[in-house]
């Protein structure tokens, strides 16, 4: 039985094989992030988290020719609008964007960031979440908050220094300047730079890759490497041996080993033979 995907106002959401392409849908408005879509990517994500079977990884892309713009910016608009308030709803706002994005960030599958067009402010953040981050060619990103006199707040602080080094990051957050895509590539930024019509199908391609093997060794492997600047040597050894023991028990493991040893035993047998 096909599995049957929600629909949304501000999003798409379809399958390829076993890949979710999750695409941010408001082309019109350059794909800004409004409260309706950030209300929609809480559900979405959900919804993928929770198919445990048939979903065994993310591409995340845009609409149109931009990936995205970054917030709405109605919602800055509106901020003006609500004078003292505006400290305490910007609040609340992103601290439930932030329950989003950390639930992408820790999604227990892998995930690519297929950006497609221009990745400003907010947009980039999001696509930074991701495991992987592919561009296409001739495709500028920017982490420019600065040039409206804000700071990143998707992720952004965490996500930059990890891929580019704090100096690099620093520099990038200051100045809020366009990254290019050979740029972009070059300082580790983007894993990939790819032709625009083939950034869905090598992200596709690249999970693919992922499939076949056993998502609980996957997804434990990835909790444990999102975690591990923040770790010891030690502290990281010892989750790495929790998430071993349970994968000495479990069927992935035992069913590897008894095929290894089958098929052993079936060329042992078939050298006799000969």
């Amino acid at each position: 039985m096909a599995l049957e995907l929600p629909t949304y106002e501000t999003l798409e959401l379809t399958l390829e094989g076993s890949a979710a392409i999750l695409k941010l849908n408001r082309p019109k408005v350059r794909n800004a992030i409004d409260d309706v879509m950030r209300l929609e990517l809480a559900e979405a994500v959900n919804f993928i988290a929770a198919e445990t079977s048939t979903i065994r990884g993310v591409v995340l892309t845009g609409a149109g020719e931009v990936f995205c713009s970054g917030g709405d910016i109605k919602g800055m608009q509106q901020r003006l609008e609500q004078g003292a308030r505006a400290g305490e709803l910007g609040w609340r706002r992103q601290r439930e964007f932030h329950e989003t994005l950390h639930k992408l960030f820790n999604l227990d599958k892998p995930t690519v960031a297929a950006i497609n067009g221009p990745a400003m402010g907010l947009g980039l953040d999001f696509a930074l979440t991701c495991d992987f981050v592919f561009l296409a060619e001739g495709t500028q990103v920017a982490a420019n908050f600065v040039r409206r006199g804000l700071v990143s707040d998707g992720g952004g602080m965490f996500h930059l220094p990890r891929r580019i080094g704090v100096t690099k990051a620093k520099e990038l957050l200051f100045s809020g300047r366009v990254v290019e895509a050979d740029e972009a590539l070059a300082i580790g930024l983007v894993d990939r730079v790819l032709p625009k019509d083939r950034l869905i199908a090598e992200a596709v391609a690249l999970l693919a890759t992922f499939a076949p093997h056993p998502a609980g060794a996957q997804a434990m492997g990835k909790a444990i490497l999102n975690r591990t600047f923040e770790l010891t040597f030690d502290q990281l050894n010892a989750l790495a041996s929790q998430a071993q023991a349970y994968c000495y028990s479990s069927a992935d493991h035992q069913e590897s080993v008894r095929e290894f040893f089958e098929e052993r035993e079936r060329a042992r047998a078939a050298r006799a033979q000969k």
